[in-house]
């Protein structure tokens, strides 16, 4: 039985027009690249409440991509509309832009950043099993943003990771790739997560975009202790 991948509701139970899909990631990390690089991307189930509460935010992060740009051709209309954006709205240009001795530097929420990376996590989940992440699941982030000790721990975890071999990726590996593990408590170490693993206490997973932005996002049961 299909159900959504963010809040678990059968899709049956839904009318027709309340169901949808998710592009994991949003289809607004895709504006301005070739049409090939847009081939084979991915989408899980999704209600229309919660496919609309994202795409409130999915901006967010576009927009931290855009500003980033260090001239790379494919992502110039990325850039435009981040700009495009702030400058349309006083307060928000306000809120994000600083004028300091060395330069212009720009703030972004990490709250709303966090959410996004969440759900490409519950993305990737569903992609891999079929169904959507349970909810004993606690998730956390470790990303730009977070204090020192956090983003060591996720230095940590990427590394482990990168051992795992070839990232899967969605549309194409320069806009959203990604790999899922789970930590085998036999082996000791972090596994590449498949459809057959049954019930992980800890899983882990690295996502790049645009290659620009590395977050790592952990899923834990309540058996193991926060990791912060």
């Amino acid at each position: 039985m299909k159900k959504c991948y963010n809040c678990r509701i059968p899709m049956s139970d839904l009318e027709k027009s309340n169901r949808t899909k998710e592009h994991i990631p949003a289809k607004a990390f895709f504006v301005g690249y070739p049409i090939d690089y847009k081939n084979q991307r991915k989408t899980v189930p999704a209600c229309r409440t919660c496919n609309e509460e994202y795409a409130k935010i999915d901006d967010e992060l576009r927009d931290v991509i855009g500003i980033l740009n260090n001239g790379e051709k494919h992502k110039s209309e990325l850039t435009q509309k981040s700009v495009k954006k702030l400058l349309s709205n006083k307060k928000t240009l306000d809120e994000k832009m600083h004028i300091e001795n060395d330069g212009i530097s720009f703030s972004f929420s990490v709250n709303i950043l966090d959410q996004l990376h969440k759900k490409n996590f519950k993305g990737i989940y569903y992609l891999t099993k079929n169904e959507p992440l349970s909810d004993e699941y606690k998730l956390d982030v470790y990303s730009d943003g977070h204090d020192e000790r956090k983003l060591d721990l996720g230095f940590t975890f990427l590394e482990e990771i990168e051992k795992l071999g070839n990232w899967d990726k969605s549309g194409h590996s320069d806009i959203f790739r990604f790999k899922l593990a789970y930590f085998d408590l036999e082996k000791d170490k972090l596994t590449e997560f498949k459809a057959d693993c049954e019930n992980p206490l800890f899983l882990v997973s690295a996502m790049e975009y645009n290659n620009t932005i590395v977050s790592v996002v952990v899923a834990a049961k309540p058996e193991i202790q926060k990791i912060t």
